[in-house]
């Protein structure tokens, strides 16, 4: 058997199809990398955001829940609230420019939007008030962000006052 002779002047290489075809076999795979780095980039703004928001809204619930528990009265009045220490001072806590605040400073960051702040108090059996303390956060992220970024938390807790 002899050998297969090439015909002169034919050129070895890569058709225009074959090209054509590996560039959108690439154009594929480097969307669908791109689609997925994008995917993880957001999930993890996304849960940055969560921690921050859930850290803001524990830490105001946590210091209101602490001062009322040691307080000798409690007034509520709807999205604010009146707290008489045991040495008779007041403190004040309401939404001031979408922020939980007290007398002396905000408990929440700019962060997230106090949305719903509301303060009940009942009359405990042993003489005592008890305080239920509802507060909803609506976050953002900085620059306005993807839809899938922002988030909605409610926290809420009740509290007894301790018996003077």
């Amino acid at each position: 058997m002899g050998k297969i002779k090439s015909l002169p002047g034919a050129c070895r290489g890569f058709t225009l199809i074959e090209i054509v075809v590996v560039a959108g076999i690439m154009a594929l795979f480097s969307l669908t990398l791109i689609g997925v780095f994008l995917a993880t980039v957001r999930s993890g703004s996304k849960a940055q955001l969560l921690q921050a928001g859930h850290q803001e809204g524990d830490f105001a619930l946590q210091q209101m829940a602490d001062v009322v528990r040691g307080a000798k009265a409690v007034s509520c009045g709807g999205d604010s609230i009146t707290v008489t220490s045991a040495s008779g001072s007041e403190i004040i806590f309401s939404s001031v420019d979408s922020r939980v605040a007290s007398d002396s400073s905000f408990l929440t960051g700019t962060l997230a939007e106090v949305t719903n702040l509301n303060f009940d108090c009942f009359p405990g059996r042993l003489g005592n008030q008890v305080v239920t303390l509802t507060l909803e956060l609506n976050a953002r992220p900085a620059g306005g962000g993807q839809v899938q970024e922002q988030f909605v938390q409610e926290f809420a807790t009740s509290v007894s006052t301790r018996q003077y």
